[in-house]
């Protein structure tokens, strides 16, 4: 689902943007029409959802009947790209991905962060086998940075604030190929099955 969502919306589309059509992807019918409570808006920290709503109604990804910031913050929509319907993962496969995802945007490390450095966190916890949460993980620097909407060179910085919340336990970068290796941190937390998003 990240995976589309880099195609599908603009690249300059902003973080808390991006979080919120994660979740009406994840969260959407069959048809495409998708409801999002106002208590999910506050639960995602997405400082003023109307912008993001109106940022998603502007690249015509979706369109919404409710008036942004219109009762108490929630609305109803329907996505407007068909390629979303298409995407692999079934019903209960995303209805687990939208908790996931909620819930991985709200660990105690990420809680007091804004939008992109969540979605970094949520796009490398992602790629992090199940099974394996204590592993490194890699990537090309260019399909993470794609799928977090920015230039590749602006991940370091961002990547260091995961270190310093001890979300990341490290980073580095392969020179051949330009991948990315990183280790997310133990926690008391468990990391949940995000291979869903990737797709």
């Amino acid at each position: 689902m990240l995976s589309y969502l880099a195609a599908a919306l603009p690249a300059h589309t902003s973080a808390p943007a991006r979080l919120l059509a994660l979740q009406c992807a994840l969260r959407s019918t069959a048809a495409g029409d998708v409801s999002i409570p106002a208590g999910l808006i506050r639960g995602m920290r997405l400082g003023r959802g109307a912008t993001a709503l109106a940022e998603l109604q502007d690249a015509r990804w979706l369109y919404s009947p409710t008036p942004p910031g219109g009762r108490g913050g929630g609305f109803t929509a329907q996505l407007l790209d068909a390629a979303v319907r298409m995407q692999t993962p079934t019903v209960k496969d995303r209805a687990r991905a939208a908790d996931w995802v909620l819930r991985t945007c709200q660990r105690k490390e990420l809680r007091e962060l804004d939008a992109f450095p969540r979605l970094l966190a949520l796009t490398l916890a992602a790629h992090v086998q199940a099974d394996c949460p204590g592993v490194p993980a890699s990537v090309e620097q260019e399909v993470l940075a794609r799928m977090c909407g920015l230039q590749a060179q602006g991940l370091v910085s961002v990547l260091n604030v995961l270190v310093r919340v001890r979300f990341l336990r490290s980073w580095a970068q392969s020179p051949v190929p330009e991948d990315l290796h990183w280790e997310l941190a133990v926690t008391s937390e468990p990391v949940l099955d995000g291979s869903d998003l990737t797709e």
